[in-house]
């Protein structure tokens, strides 16, 4: 006798099977980001009065969901905190940003029309690292509102690919003793000091004469990336001081898959 009865548990799992792959392929699928050229122009009539000296170019996810807009909105956010040059304006939204920067440039030049050098801002934001749980960006600014010169700064923006939320440094280590002593031996081997020399020995001015991690931390590929910026730990002169981790060294040290 033939058995024409269908063998539905066979069909409904293999069915589950097809529908949890195509589910998994487009929740991991990775977000695609574009530069956007942020002008001045856009704002102001620049032909006809004078206008800071704008050069933005801000890193943007074009997929189309709630994540992708929350992560624009991070970056975006990164970009303004170099544009805010006064501590009571701040603001998250590019186009204000960048209003109120030539704003206060018009300001300046109203009181000192002979005498004032037009601002100055670039920006630039770049990808250094993506997996599928975690975004560094690296955001590079130089601002320049007179004086003997501009004021450089790089930091790395990392953010949760799950909730778009940022990361904190305190969040990846899990180990801070420990990430402390590979970064610090590192530095003294990059930076050529003696490991029974003081930090300082050499011309750093690290506070209290202890190694520190810098407040701005990023991944590339192979690398975990401690940036201290100008005067963080040493002169205008000396330019922003990069230690590089290895990944896998300080793995065991870390709270957060970063591979």
């Amino acid at each position: 006798m033939i058995n024409r009865k269908t063998n539905t548990p066979i069909k409904f799992i293999f069915l589950l099977v097809i529908l949890s792959y195509f589910y998994s392929c487009e929740k991991h699928e990775p977000l695609r980001f574009q530069k956007k050229t942020i002008s001045i122009e856009t704002y102001f009539d620049c032909e006809n009065t004078d206008c800071v000296i704008t050069e933005v170019l801000l890193l943007e996810s074009i997929s189309e969901n709630d994540l992708s807009e929350k992560i624009n909105k991070r970056i975006e956010k990164a970009a303004c905190d170099a544009l805010n040059i006064e501590d009571d304006n701040k603001v998250d939204n590019i186009e204000n940003a960048l209003k109120s920067f030539n704003s206060s440039y018009l300001e300046m030049k109203k009181e000192f029309p002979d005498e004032i050098i037009p601002y100055e801002a670039s920006i630039n934001c770049d990808i250094s690292f993506q997996n599928e749980n975690m975004l560094s960006v690296l955001i590079e600014s130089y601002i320049f509102t007179g004086g003997a010169h501009g004021s450089g700064n790089s930091n790395y923006l990392n953010i949760d690919l799950k909730t778009g939320d940022i990361i904190n440094n305190e969040e990846f280590i899990k180990d801070d003793k420990g990430f402390k002593d590979i970064a610090e031996k590192v530095f003294r081997e990059t930076h050529n000091i003696p490991k029974n020399e003081s930090i300082n020995s050499t011309g750093y001015f690290f506070e209290n004469n202890t190694f520190h991690l810098p407040s701005t931390i990023g991944f590339t590929e192979e690398h975990i990336i401690l940036l201290y910026n100008q005067y963080e730990v040493s002169s205008y002169a000396e330019g922003p001081i990069e230690i590089k981790l290895s990944k896998e060294k300080a793995l065991a040290y870390l709270n957060k898959n970063v591979l």
